[in-house]
């Protein structure tokens, strides 16, 4: 999907891709801004905001805790959809391929949930964010994929804003859905050291410049 044809127009006159996602009604709304073009350039956002939402209606979007644990690692998107209940047709894809990313690669590095205690601090080196700055909150879906575990995860680049530099974002809920009436939106986080927590950390530069600071 990321590789879509950006100089293809459809019937509307809309680049194809933005209109793929004004089919779900996303084009340039929250979490969505920066998939296409006619969104911001990055550097020039000052407000990496981790209360965007998704924009869709809870049925497609993973805005509350899994109905269940998973039984076993995730090897697919079909099973991931299949256990987040969400349908095929969900675009929610192409947002969540920055965590299932991270997912699959501890995965790969045989670091499971199983094996990490309520007092495990599982640290994460992310380099070069850029789009993914203004899809912080998508992040969130960790909590899922590793219940019982505080996750850190620390953003190193070069278009990780001056004024950000340094900040620590701590995230304890998952992205809102569009409808008010959804439970996500009356979340308490859980004061419990034993919840799930995922802490982000921006920094401004290049990763071998920055690494004294991190550790």
């Amino acid at each position: 999907m990321c590789s879509a044809n950006f100089h293809s127009y459809s019937p509307s006159n809309l680049p194809l891709w933005c209109f793929f996602l004004e089919s779900f009604k996303v084009h340039l709304k929250g979490l969505w801004k920066s998939e296409c073009r006619c969104g911001p350039e990055i550097s020039s956002v000052k407000d990496l905001s981790i209360t965007a939402e998704w924009n869709m209606e809870s049925s497609l979007c993973p805005c509350t805790e899994p109905g269940n644990s998973l039984s076993a690692p995730l090897a697919s998107w079909e099973e991931y959809y299949r256990w987040r209940s969400l349908p095929l047709h969900s675009p929610a894809a192409v947002l969540l391929h920055w965590p299932l990313t991270l997912y699959h690669c501890l995965q790969l590095s045989r670091i499971q949930a199983s094996r990490c205690d309520a007092n495990d601090t599982l640290r994460i080196h992310y380099l070069g964010p850029e789009k993914e700055l203004l899809q912080l909150p998508v992040f969130a879906e960790l909590l899922a994929l590793f219940p019982g575990v505080h996750l850190c995860i620390e953003l190193v680049g070069p278009t990780v804003p001056r004024s950000r530099d340094g900040e620590v974002l701590n995230i304890s809920s998952y992205a809102h859905c569009s409808a008010e009436s959804c439970c996500c939106r009356s979340f308490a986080a859980s004061e419990d050291v034993n919840c799930s927590a995922l802490t982000l950390k921006l920094w401004k530069g290049v990763y071998h410049e920055r690494y004294s600071d991190m550790v």
